[in-house]
């Protein structure tokens, strides 16, 4: 995503606030609004967490940034917006991304089958990851 270019889509100014954002973003991962706040302060140091927030809520509305959240966990922000869905880890909370070949094929047609239109879909797939699992063998 070229953040320098200038311009958002819709109404919306490219302000230094909303650019540090998206650069934070860009990066990779899944940040909470408290860490892109972290991150972007050591760029725009008088920042404030509501800042952040408004301008996480304006860039989701822009569909800039997709926001995904999980049972009690805190709202994490990415900038991946291919259709893709999530494998996390139910001890350390790791957040990553996995390519979902044939579940769009398979939301679609349960929502046929229902008569439902319109489909959209999301999946998270949790475990426990490859460290998690070797720490928990190695404590038994």
């Amino acid at each position: 995503m070229d953040v320098n270019a200038g311009f958002l889509p819709s109404r919306y100014r490219l302000t230094r606030q909303r650019a540090a954002v998206l650069r934070v973003l860009d990066g990779g991962g899944h940040l909470s609004a408290e860490a892109v706040h972290a991150r972007v302060r050591s760029e725009l140091t008088s920042i404030s967490l509501g800042t952040i927030y408004r301008t996480l809520e304006i860039l989701r509305d822009l569909g800039l940034v997709q926001v995904f959240s999980f049972e009690g966990g805190a709202a994490r922000y990415e900038t991946a917006l291919d259709k893709h869905f999530h494998l996390m880890c139910s001890q350390c909370r790791e957040l990553l991304n996995v390519q979902a070949g044939g579940v769009a094929e398979i939301a679609g047609e349960i929502a046929t089958r229902h008569g439902y239109s319109d489909v959209d879909w999301s999946l998270t797939v949790v475990g426990r990851c490859l460290g998690c699992s070797e720490k928990a063998l190695t404590e038994a």
